[in-house]
């Protein structure tokens, strides 16, 4: 552990020299949590010494928790090998078994992978490969890109920024890319039709059929989202959505897009949460999770039609000098081993029962909490200053503040990711914890939800 001198110079570096890519001000350095010294197993331990459980797995990355014995021998293994990128960007064995193993466990007919370096590499992929596919056909006038608002986030590019349900991801960066069209994401918590279930008849997903009507088909070229809309605050789609989605992509000759960059690879009791929808995107995107949290690896995971043409054509340009890295591919590869040796499919619906169980009691008697939604491992609790109004809390920075300081008094990381939508506690829970860890998560929400009641309220 760092000294309190070396920590107080760290804090001063970050302060001095650091600018952080997601929102924080130099108040934020010096709080636990903020610079981390190192981590194992679940926790990462910060330089004061704070020992925190990360209920948010690195965003989601490092599902099976840090440093896996399995999957840290396969890396460096493979790393003694090659440590590095590749002469000419070639391919090396654990990447093409990677590529085969996608195929087995995706859904339907997606089979060629198209690998990148980062969860942006991928979904930007798909969208140039969704132009690139079009022209290919002769079909050059389907440019337009369909994504949802609010909430959906596909990337850090202008291209992904441009095609994202984030206001303040998109207003600095103004003017946007052209030929992005926006439609209604569901929320039935919060439904931006002032509906509710089954009364609406899924008019959200119907919006999408109008909006393919007025800007004409033959300059459409896909649809991108996601199934849950983690950046809205982890909102699963209601039952039927996604079907009524691809029914109408497909009527129209449209390409459908899952991003699955946070909730694939196995968090939501499904390898893909596409399966669980009853549905196979054109495309899949993958991301995070895929090199066992190790590092930068990604891909853009396209149906055997779409990648016969790009074969075909051997005209994809949309690669990076370390997209595709090998000792990246063989952790991802000993990552989704371990899941299928210790049925960890299975464990995230059990984590989702137990989590359901007392977070949905916790619901029912707590009056700040207004929902709680989860899909597998991957889970939300909406806290709200009046339930029968959804009211958010006039601050509701301060409040994710005071959230993340309470839950830090218990050892545990939790997070209000996006509190430009109110205050939601967003979890993506590691697929090993055990039930104890699970316990001391719920204990510590349950008392954090406890505090902002009688301070809030």
């Amino acid at each position: 552990m760092a000294t309190r001198e070396e920590a107080d110079i760290l804090v001063r570096l970050a302060r001095e020299y650091y600018v952080s890519g997601f929102g924080r001000s130099e108040s934020f350095y010096g709080r636990p949590g903020s610079i981390v010294e190192f981590a194992e197993g679940h926790y990462a331990v910060d330089i004061h010494g704070s020992r925190l459980f990360d209920t948010e797995t690195c965003a989601s990355a490092c599902y099976l928790g840090f440093g896996r014995p399995e999957v840290m021998k396969a890396l460096q293994a493979e790393m003694a090998r090659l440590p590095s990128t590749t002469p000419l960007f070639v391919p090396t064995a654990p990447l093409l078994k990677l590529g085969e193993k996608l195929a087995a466990i995706s859904p339907g007919n997606l089979k060629y992978s198209v690998f990148g370096a980062n969860g942006t590499d991928a979904t930007e992929g798909a969208l140039k490969i969704s132009r690139q596919y079009w022209k290919a056909l002769g079909k050059a006038g389907k440019y337009k890109v369909l994504h949802r608002i609010p909430g959906d986030y596909h990337g850090m590019s202008l291209a992904t920024v441009s095609a994202s349900g984030h206001t303040f991801r998109r207003t600095p960066y103004e003017p946007l890319m052209a030929g992005f069209v926006s439609f209604n994401a569901p929320n039935c918590y919060r439904c931006p039709f002032e509906k509710a279930l089954p009364d609406c008849h899924l008019l959200c997903a119907r919006e999408l059929e109008k909006v393919i009507q007025f800007e004409d088909p033959d300059t459409i070229a896909c649809v991108i989202t996601e199934n849950t809309n983690t950046g809205l605050g982890i909102v699963p789609p209601p039952p039927g959505y996604m079907q009524a989605i691809r029914e109408t992509c497909s009527k129209y000759d449209v390409l459908l897009i899952a991003d699955e960059i946070i909730t694939g690879i196995a968090k939501t009791g499904a390898w893909f949460e596409s399966e669980k929808h009853g549905i196979v995107p054109d495309m899949l995107c993958i991301g995070k999770a895929i090199s066992a949290g190790c590092g930068a690896l990604a891909v853009t995971h396209v149906s055997e039609e779409i990648g016969k043409v790009l074969a075909e054509t051997g005209n994809l340009h949309h690669g990076f000098t370390y997209g595709g890295l090998g000792y990246l591919a063989a952790a991802g590869l000993a990552g989704i081993a371990y899941v299928e040796e210790h049925d960890l499919l299975a464990r995230a619906r059990e984590i989702e029962a137990i989590m359901g169980k007392r977070l949905k009691s916790l619901m029912t008697q707590s009056p700040v909490v207004g929902d709680v939604r989860m899909s597998g491992a991957v889970q939300g609790i909406e806290l709200v200053s009046d339930k029968s109004a959804k009211s958010i809390f006039a601050d509701p920075w301060e409040v994710a503040s005071f959230i993340s300081e309470v839950g830090r008094e218990h050892g545990v990381l939790l997070n209000c990711q996006f509190p430009h939508y109110g205050n939601v506690i967003t979890m993506y829970l590691p697929l090993t914890s055990t039930n104890a860890e699970l316990a001391m998560v719920c204990a510590a929400i349950e008392d954090v939800v406890d505090r902002v009641a009688r301070r809030y309220l």
